[in-house]
């Protein structure tokens, strides 16, 4: 049996019997992977605490033909990531990010720069930079990631530029529409120049400058609503993790929404 050495971010970890857990991880070469820990919860020695939600690991497994889980054998802490669970409003961001990362992947497909990319920003939320803007440009990034980019630079229908102030974009079609080509369909929603050229930039920020971000109201309010709707497209559900996000801490509050720069 081949054995698999990577680090590795716990996206969800549940007891199953008396001392086992099912582990379910997103990993820097593998992609996304399930898992069973055997003896985890009496065995410090190889996982301790390390299996919690959103930590930072590297991991060592191997794969039985027969099963669909893999078997985890080792466990390091590469980052705890401690701040996510010393806060509720922490640990909900963070809930949010593994969600989608979870929901939106399927097994065993390779993509670093994703992995990348909950371990930059599950690294801000656990520093406290809690805006919103923060979540709107995981959002992108992680569609861009995905493969799903939304087209914000020409109209979808008749490929022309954006010059005009008038906009709309179609979560069915997957991006941007101008004015005459909006007439009329359903579904769609109002947008602004300025939103779309600052989520244009939100797509090619560097990771290290994405915590110093900042979007004005109309473009929070209308990048939330258009992403919102784009993921919806394709998850066809709200997350649990954004409900109780937006429960904690409704939109353009102010608690929790300041960063600890």
């Amino acid at each position: 049996m081949p054995l698999y050495k990577t680090p590795a971010i716990i996206l969800h970890a549940f007891p199953y019997g008396e001392a086992d857990q099912i582990v379910t991880l997103y990993t820097l070469d593998f992609g996304k992977v399930k898992g069973i820990a055997k003896g985890a919860k009496r065995s410090r020695k190889r996982f301790g605490n390390r299996l919690e939600i959103g930590s930072y690991v590297k991991v060592t497994y191997f794969e039985k033909e027969s099963s669909g889980l893999v078997r985890l054998s080792n466990c390091d802490l590469i980052r705890p990531f401690a701040g996510l669970r010393e806060d509720i409003h922490r640990l909900a961001w963070a809930s949010y990010f593994i969600e989608l990362v979870n929901e939106m992947t399927a097994e065993k497909i390779e993509n670093k720069p994703l992995f990348r990319l909950l371990a930059a920003f599950l690294s801000l939320v656990d520093r406290g930079i809690l805006k919103d803007e923060i979540q709107r440009v995981f959002e992108v990034r992680l569609l861009s990631c995905l493969g799903y980019r939304p087209l914000l630079d020409h109209c979808t229908r008749c490929q022309k530029k954006l010059a005009g102030e008038k906009y709309f974009f179609s979560p069915r079609g997957g991006g941007v529409l101008c004015a005459p080509c909006a007439a009329n369909l359903p579904g769609i929603i109002p947008v602004s120049l300025g939103t779309i050229k600052t989520l244009l930039l939100a797509q090619t920020l560097t990771l290290d400058k994405v915590g110093r971000i900042s979007f004005s109201p109309q473009s929070l309010k209308e990048s939330q609503a258009i992403l919102s709707a784009f993921l919806r497209q394709y998850l066809g559900k709200e997350l649990k993790s954004k409900k109780f996000m937006e429960q904690i801490n409704p939109p353009n509050s102010e608690c929790g929404m300041r960063n600890a720069e």
